[in-house]
């Protein structure tokens, strides 16, 4: 999981912070807090297969990541 990668980032787009989820230098995945819920932007990458337990891990990580922050 050591390429794995969160990052609670304040960017232009968003009103709060978000955590990006990077996979070596390759950004899968966004989670904002936007609304009621959280929500999760996926974006295309050159890895097409990773591992879904790791995945889920940093997925859970980072969700408690942006909630303590």
């Amino acid at each position: 999981m050591e390429k794995y990668t969160i990052e609670i980032a304040s960017v232009p787009d968003r009103e709060k912070v978000v955590a990006e989820i990077w996979y070596l230098n390759i950004m899968l995945a966004e989670i904002n807090q936007e609304n009621e819920n959280l929500q999760i932007e996926l974006f295309d990458s050159a890895e097409r297969i990773i591992n879904l337990e790791d995945f889920l891990i940093v997925l859970n990580d980072a969700k408690l990541k942006l909630l303590l922050d």
